[in-house]
């Protein structure tokens, strides 16, 4: 069970940020040159996948606390310490994603069919996409951190 658990973990990360990675480095570039509409309804698809995964994660990952062991063993190894930084940093990566899939690509949708200007949007979706995605690297390493602890 715990093997399963890990690897739905595992898969909902990979799932949630290299979906994120594809379309910031893949669609992102291309809607800057004037492709709005394609990445709109790409980002627009691969939203309920992506928050999908992110339930998947956090579930799992809930799960695999409880497998940590004793409490104080835990503390005294420096896990605690190390998944309570994970734990925040995963809140707000979720708190931005949500930022990023409800409110700016609501107005990038907006913009995209009223013929408006889709740059504002775009950069915030950029600087959204970026700082979510450095988050996921720390979060990896913090994940990686407590498992060998």
């Amino acid at each position: 069970m715990r093997l399963v658990v890990l690897y739905l973990h595992v898969v909902g990360a990979v799932v949630w940020i290299g979906g994120l990675a594809y379309q910031a480095h893949v669609l992102l570039p291309a809607a800057r040159r004037g492709a709005v509409a394609p990445f709109a309804d790409a980002a627009r698809r691969a939203r309920p996948v992506a928050w999908t995964a992110i339930g998947v994660v956090v579930l799992t990952g809930f799960y695999n606390v409880t497998q940590l062991g004793d409490l104080a063993r835990v503390m005294e190894s420096g896990a605690g310490l190390m998944l309570a930084g994970k734990f925040i940093l995963v809140i707000l990566a979720i708190a931005l994603t949500s930022q990023r899939d409800f409110a700016q690509l609501t107005l990038l949708n907006a913009a995209v069919t009223s013929g408006g200007d889709p740059s504002r949007a775009l950069r915030a979706i950029a600087r959204l996409d970026r700082i979510v995605l450095l988050l996921a690297l720390v979060v990896i390493y913090l994940g990686l951190a407590v498992s060998r602890s």
